[in-house]
């Protein structure tokens, strides 16, 4: 039960050592959770709120697998599917990153009964199951359901705020290592999302944007702007929005009037900038400015590189060469197997060395900038010059010390 309301939780699939209980019990605080976010803020759970929800029963239905991973939402029931390795064990107390993993599945999945099942684009009102259904806001509904996924999380006292700003900066590098972040803006990926981000190839990263991630920092810029102006907040626009809208089909205009209502402004220009167009998020200032240290730390070898790759037969083998990147300068491809580096020693002989996997690479390298990837590309072997960036970060994010529960603000 959660709030009143009857709840299941279907497993098929799971190890013998799974903690069933356990499952239940955090899954219970997240529905408690997301139920007084949509009909009651501030309040504890309680039975008389299940007047409000608007579904008398729900179930989860989880297929554990070997490796897979995902969700799809119905209106009182979501399928999962999840590494069954990641499902919490008897005795083991501790929260695995793979279990975070799976518990933010099960939150998203959860949100969207209220944000896509019944608050829903104005073109989908209707669907037509002859064929494909295009919007240009599934950064709204995708990924304002990717921000709250984690943060409720947080609320639900089920990971700590170091926890959570770690994947809060996941999110951002995802973002910032995806060159198509510069090319397509965050609406024209939601509206190609049936051409592109379920078609994906090798130069996807360059030409797209992920609506689910960008708009989950959408999300982020809106809600700490919304705090710093000190008049509302996303969570009761979201709340506003499913009042306007009565649970049902909703625009881009909807969100502009309710954003003014509750913060006596437009934010015709924020929208325009953050999600019309390929300019940079406004993520240092406004984290900053909420009391988030952001810090800069070097980049692991592959981000320096440019590259995306899989350790495969002994070698490693390039899914994708980013846009700008060393590796797409030196004119490493797609489809190549990375075999061997070539150091630069003393009187011009060289060190060459195999590699099996890139983690190979780097303790080969130590100080050295340049260097040569030794490739076989369609049975030839070729050997390119690879000069590494200077500099190439990550973004770490940190809490100041301070009382819990300060940030994020409830």
């Amino acid at each position: 039960m959660a709030c009143g309301v009857p709840h299941r939780f279907v497993v098929a699939g799971a190890l013998p050592s799974m903690d069933g209980e356990r499952l239940l019990r955090d899954a219970q605080k997240i529905c408690e959770t997301q139920i007084c976010f949509w009909h009651a803020p501030g309040a504890a759970p309680a039975k008389g709120l299940a007047k409000r929800v608007p579904f008398a029963r729900y179930v989860f239905m989880l297929h554990a697998v070997d490796e897979s991973y995902g969700g799809l939402e119905h209106r009182n029931s979501t399928a999962l599917i999840a590494n069954r390795r990641d499902l919490p064990r008897l005795g083991d107390a501790k929260t695995s990153e793979g279990y975070t993993t799976l518990l933010g599945l099960i939150s998203h999945e959860y949100f969207h009964t209220w944000n896509v099942k019944r608050l829903r684009p104005a073109a989908f009102a209707r669907y037509d199951y002859t064929q494909e259904n295009y919007t240009d806001l599934l950064w709204f509904f995708e990924g304002f359901t990717s921000y709250y996924d984690d943060l409720l999380l947080r609320r639900a006292r089920l990971i700590d705020d170091a926890t959570y700003v770690k994947l809060l900066a996941k999110t951002i590098n995802q973002v910032a290592q995806t060159p198509g972040r510069l090319v397509q803006s965050v609406a024209q990926a939601s509206f190609d999302a049936w051409i592109k981000y379920y078609r994906p190839d090798e130069n996807t990263p360059n030409l797209t944007v992920s609506y689910y991630s960008k708009g989950a920092l959408v999300a982020l810029c809106l809600d700490l702007k919304l705090r710093a102006e000190g008049k509302t907040t996303l969570d009761a626009v979201m709340r506003g929005l499913w009042s306007r809208c009565a649970g049902g089909p909703m625009s881009q205009e909807d969100l502009l009037a309710v954003l003014r209502e509750l913060s006596g402004r437009p934010w015709t220009g924020e929208i325009q900038a953050w999600v019309h167009s390929t300019r940079e998020l406004p993520l240092k200032a406004l984290l900053s400015g909420q009391g988030l240290e952001v810090h800069e730390e070097p980049a692991a070898l592959a981000q320096r590189l440019g590259l995306r790759s899989e350790d495969a037969g002994g070698a490693v083998k390039i899914k994708t060469v980013l846009s700008g990147g060393a590796a797409q300068a030196a004119g490493l491809m797609a489809g190549d197997e990375w075999l061997g580096v070539s150091l630069a020693a003393g009187r011009g002989i060289a060190s060459e060395w195999r590699i099996s996997k890139l983690d190979d690479v780097a303790p080969l390298l130590g100080e050295q900038k340049r260097f040569s990837a030794l490739v076989s590309r369609d049975k030839r072997l070729l050997r390119l010059p690879v000069v590494l960036p200077a500099k190439a970060w990550t973004w770490r994010l940190a809490c100041p010390k301070r009382a819990e529960d300060q940030w994020p603000a409830v």
